[in-house]
């Protein structure tokens, strides 16, 4: 019976993700960046308030697709925990780097998180 709560959790989760990004998008990101007063009017700002919001729904799926591997086998959660943290965290560290010409400071510890949990998994 406690898998059927884990699996509920984790379609919470990704619809939780969906509905965070697509009407996040919609209803609060786009029409706050049709503002270009004050710190609005800032370029990088402009990306990183998009790119952060839309991290955080990456980050649900990932905790999603964690925990139903997991449920199906403590090995496979793992693994799946470790390369989803890896793409999704690692990843937007590369986008991040990318699309900000290394201007936003927190680029390089997303890719170092990538890089270390991927040699984690290599070293086991």
């Amino acid at each position: 019976m406690s898998a059927v709560y884990v699996y509920v959790c984790s379609a919470l989760l990704l619809v939780t993700a969906l509905v965070h990004s697509v009407l996040g998008e919609y209803r609060l990101i786009a029409p706050l960046l049709r503002s270009r007063e004050g710190i609005l009017g800032i370029e990088l700002v402009r990306f990183l308030l998009r790119f952060v919001w839309h991290f955080m729904s990456i980050l649900f799926a990932v905790i999603a697709v964690a925990l139903i591997a997991n449920q199906q086998d403590a090995g496979s959660g793992r693994t799946v925990l470790l390369l989803g943290t890896a793409i999704g965290v690692g990843g937007a560290g590369i986008v991040d780097a990318i699309a900000t010409r290394g201007r936003h400071i927190g680029w390089p510890l997303l890719v170092l998180i990538g890089v270390f949990v991927l040699l984690g998994l290599w070293a086991r």
